[in-house]
């Protein structure tokens, strides 16, 4: 490994601290370990892709790559995979004379360079980190070698989950710590998923987003805010936290706006019923906003149906 400098190591270290102090959200342990090499390594984007059976899942996504989170793709036949198979870095200089990689896929998300490190628990490669650039890059700053380092103290966290039991690992990839209900990732991974399915174009559903300003990072306030959320939501509807006061909901009967619209009102009237710690109930309705979208109507991709519905 080519010698980091003096400045670099020290921002990998304080970095591993952090992540180390994330304990049990691994989804935010992996969300900072990809920003932090973003920044050291002046990416264009960043993405952690956890292998799931012959798959992998895009779990965490940033920059020009955060339209692809909860993507689900073959592992087979990719630069990924390859470097899950040889557990070392994989280098892309230009996606378009790379042999190695799928260049349309490339063109889709705007990449040209990568660089891919495994992630190792144990004895078994179970992600990877991926680097990505919107520009040909020759990698001459150690941008691989900062990566596998962040990459690695991630791995060790997951490692530690996945020694506490069989299911534990991915729980603390869906599933929000605080409230119970399901994180971003797998809010994205679902929703991907249910609009990567409808080759007929006849699907419909509604996202409904719910943020309450002024909030406290305080666990009680939160989980009741989605439990409120929850008793007005149907069999088959999926409640997410998505970001620090901001839940979203994926409304699965949701065939006509009407419906959409109705049933946001009642989330809204069930989140401000009453007061919570530090929020009265007057300042409680003023600081909710609620908003919602319709697929494919107002939108035909996941980020962009969450964007649509944001207030």
């Amino acid at each position: 490994m080519t010698t980091l400098p003096a400045h670099t190591l020290l921002a990998i270290i304080e970095a591993q601290v952090q992540l180390v102090g994330l304990g049990n959200d691994l989804s935010a342990v992996m969300d900072a370990a990809s920003a932090k090499a973003v920044e050291l390594t002046d990416a264009d984007g960043a993405v952690v892709e956890l292998l799931e059976e012959d798959a992998i899942v895009y779990r965490s996504a940033s920059g020009i790559a955060e339209a692809q989170l909860g993507l689900r793709m073959p592992v087979a036949n990719s630069l990924s995979g390859r470097c899950l198979t040889t557990r070392t870095a994989c280098l892309c200089t230009d996606s378009e004379i790379d042999e190695r990689v799928n260049r349309d896929a490339c063109r889709k998300v705007g990449l040209r360079a990568m660089v891919i490190v495994p992630l190792i628990a144990g004895d078994e490669a179970v992600a990877v980190m991926k680097l990505v650039w919107t520009e040909p890059r020759e990698f001459c700053h150690n941008e691989a070698e900062i990566a596998q380092l962040l990459a690695n103290m991630t791995a060790a966290l997951m490692q530690r989950a996945r020694q506490e039991g069989p299911n534990v690992l991915r729980e603390r990839l869906t599933m929000d710590e605080v409230t119970g209900t399901a994180n971003r990732s797998f809010f994205y991974e679902q929703l991907q998923a249910k609009i990567g399915a409808d080759h007929a174009g006849t699907a419909r559903m509604g996202v409904a987003v719910i943020r309450v300003e002024g909030l406290d990072n305080h666990p009680e306030t939160l989980a009741e805010i989605s439990r409120r959320i929850e008793r007005e939501c149907r069999p088959g509807d999926l409640v997410a936290r998505i970001g620090h006061d901001e839940f979203a909901v994926i409304l699965n009967m949701a065939a006509r706006r009407s419906i959409v619209t109705s049933q946001l009102h009642r989330i809204s009237l069930s989140v401000t019923s009453d007061g919570l710690p530090g929020i009265a109930d007057v300042k409680l309705r003023s600081a909710c906003h609620t908003g919602s979208a319709l697929y494919p109507e107002d939108a035909r991709t996941a980020i962009q149906l969450v964007q649509a519905a944001r207030p």
